[in-house]
């Protein structure tokens, strides 16, 4: 299994005028990565100067769920999403 790092340098080197986010969202994108390994990896790949200090929880959080394997995703958009149901009335012209 790649490493995130390679993962990482292989999407930048593909699409350099993207910013380092994207490329970390890549490198990880359906991994199964545990929290520990996004956050080391952050720390070691976002340049401070991209994202506010008090981004960081915000940004990891999101990583954490582009990690999830797709089948993970489905499923829990499966139970969280309710789809409200449209009734079409009746329009009388007159």
């Amino acid at each position: 299994m790649k490493s995130i790092k390679a993962r990482f340098l292989e999407s930048e080197n593909k699409n350099p005028c993207l910013g380092a986010f994207i490329h970390l969202v890549r490198a990880v994108e359906h991994q199964g990565f545990s929290r520990k390994a996004l956050v080391k990896a952050f720390k070691k790949l976002m340049p401070k100067e991209e994202y506010e200090k008090t981004e960081t929880k915000g940004l990891i959080d999101y990583l954490e769920q582009r990690t999830k394997p797709p089948e993970e995703v489905e499923k829990e958009t499966k139970t969280t999403f309710r789809p409200m149901l449209l009734v079409k009335s009746e329009v009388q012209l007159t």
